[in-house]
């Protein structure tokens, strides 16, 4: 489970870091000194869990909270305990009144991993979310993995191809390799990645992905058969 740590005191961030760097089964996917690094730090790079000061400046960690489309699960930490009942209104996970030890919050991420297991059990195809946020014509535009055919290498720009719109967004191939489920997606070319669930047929080194031709490269052709099944 990741955890994104959210605090305005470098002591206190330091101090979550340390701790979060001892309990089996948590990453340390980034830090963050207020509310809004959060919230644009999120629609890149989504965190299970976040460590999350109440009192920050600009935004607090409730209005945090109530921004997000997608709320990850969240310990709250503050120095006081006027914010509890709003908190718990949000359903976050527990409550934690500063100085943080070590024993409490151990307590907290655990009551977060039972959550987590909860909707995401072991074994189960798809962790994580289901879309990405990418910045189209200087906007955020939110891409749904289920609306993707497959993403596609031209110069310094790749497409996002649905199957009615196209989306170049100023990215390399390796970093949206990176962002996509490998459950879902695959490249099969030096320029293509491809959503498996979208393939209609292979033939010979071409796919047929809705209604347009893809091709498929030597290198990458023996891990697409053992993805799609062949028998």
């Amino acid at each position: 489970m990741t955890c994104l740590i959210v605090d305005d005191n470098p002591l206190a961030r330091l101090a979550l870091r340390n701790m979060a760097s001892e309990i089996e089964g948590l990453q340390l996917a980034g830090e963050c000194e207020s509310a809004i690094d959060a919230f644009n730090f999120l629609q890149k790079t989504p965190a299970d869990l976040l460590l999350l000061d109440v009192e920050l400046p600009g935004m607090s960690g409730l209005e945090l909270l109530k921004s997000l489309d997608h709320q990850p699960l969240a310990i709250l930490i503050t120095s006081k305990t006027d914010y509890a009942v709003e908190g718990f209104d949000l359903q976050v996970v527990d409550y934690i009144v500063k100085p943080v030890a070590l024993p409490r919050l151990l307590k907290a991420v655990q009551r977060a991993m039972e959550r987590f297991e909860a909707h995401y059990p072991p074994g189960a195809e798809e962790l994580g979310p289901s879309y990405l946020f990418a910045r189209v014509n200087n906007q955020l535009l939110r891409i749904d993995f289920d609306d993707v055919l497959f993403v596609q290498a031209l110069g310094d720009y790749v497409v996002f191809q649905t199957a009615d719109k196209k989306h170049p967004v100023h990215l390399t191939m390796k970093a949206v390799e990176e962002r996509l489920p490998p459950s879902r997606f695959l490249r099969v070319h030096r320029s293509y990645i491809v959503a498996l669930n979208k393939i209609a047929n292979l033939e010979q080194n071409s796919l047929l992905v809705g209604k347009h031709i893809v091709p498929v490269s030597e290198n990458y052709k023996g891990e697409l058969m053992q993805k799609l099944n062949v028998i």
